[in-house]
């Protein structure tokens, strides 16, 4: 392992970024979900910092010649779940509150009617 600037730089901005994401579970400011892709993602960060090498293996692996271009990939592929996982939660939403909407429009209707 080669000590660089850049390596540590990761490696504490990724510990801070654990640090404050467990302050938010402390809080409960942040759900476990997401809170489990951010702690994830930040440990995946600051383990690849450290240990580059494996970042070079896993290239090879997907037999890519450019440690960037698998990284870049990996980060379009991240995000896609990212958004895939929102939209899904958005669309729920959207139909629980289409079906509260309704629960009270019914209920406002009754009561009208009676009186």
């Amino acid at each position: 392992m080669k000590l660089t600037i850049i390596t540590a730089f990761f490696s504490v901005f990724s510990a801070s970024m654990i640090i404050y994401i467990f302050s938010r579970i402390k809080r409960e400011t942040i759900g476990f979900r997401s809170a489990l892709v951010w702690l994830s993602l930040w440990l995946g960060i600051g383990f690849f910092s450290i240990f580059p090498g494996l970042l070079d293996w896993a290239t090879r692996v997907a037999q890519m010649e450019l440690r960037i271009f698998f990284v870049l990939l990996v980060a379009v592929f991240i995000l896609f779940a990212i958004v895939f996982n929102l939209s899904s939660r958005l669309d729920r939403m959207q139909r629980n509150l289409e079906r509260v909407v309704q629960e009270l429009a019914m209920t406002n209707y009754r009561q009208n009617r009676r009186g």
